[in-house]
């Protein structure tokens, strides 16, 4: 392989296909949230892009495709892809202006930090935020399932979801921005 090149089996994998899938999914999500059609079908959706985050990486490790391009792609899918709908769902009054800043914020904080220190690699998911990203793929499709007619009361619990995996989201961008600067400070490489 070419220094700097990735070899196809390296990007053409199930885990990875899947992962472009759940990139894809944003467009029609966010159009159907935007134009505000469709709720039972704009949180199908929704749920459909929050499991593609777990099958991917169960197929990647139980069938043993994991690559190091879906080590990069999924995670750029993931916090563009709920930075996006979090961004989308407050400019439609759905979810509080503070959750998007903080969702976004905190990936921008993480991105400059992740630069600054020139980190090798990014530090390793902690149960923390396997924890964070269940409850925000909870809270956002449960705000859209609360845009049907009488299952309004299901948006207060997805908002809250949503609230609650905010915080976790800044509290994990912090500890995964130490991880990073510990690294950088010793040399040493924390994958897991």
């Amino acid at each position: 392989m070419t220094p700097g090149r990735f070899s196809r089996s390296e990007w053409l994998t199930i885990p990875n296909a899947i992962t472009v899938a759940r990139m894809l999914l944003l467009v029609p999500i966010a159009h159907l949230l935007i134009t505000d059609q469709l709720p039972i079908l704009t949180a199908v959706l929704l749920a459909i892009f929050g499991m593609t985050d777990w099958v991917d990486g169960y197929i990647a490790r139980r069938f043993n495709q994991v690559s190091r391009v879906g080590e990069i792609l999924d995670p750029i899918a993931d916090r563009v892809g709920v930075a996006a709908i979090a961004i989308v769902l407050v400019t439609s009054h759905y979810l509080p202006d503070w959750i998007a800043y903080c969702i976004v914020l905190t990936d921008l904080a993480l991105a400059a930090v992740y630069l600054l220190f020139r980190a090798r690699h990014r530090p390793p998911v902690s149960p923390l935020g396997k924890t964070r990203t269940a409850v925000l793929m909870a809270g956002l499709p449960l705000t859209v399932f609360g845009r049907i007619p009488g299952l309004e009361a299901i948006a207060i619990v997805g908002v809250l979801f949503a609230s609650l995996g905010a915080i976790l989201h800044a509290i994990t961008g912090l500890t995964y921005a130490w991880a990073i600067y510990t690294q950088s400070r010793t040399g040493t490489d924390q994958r897991a």
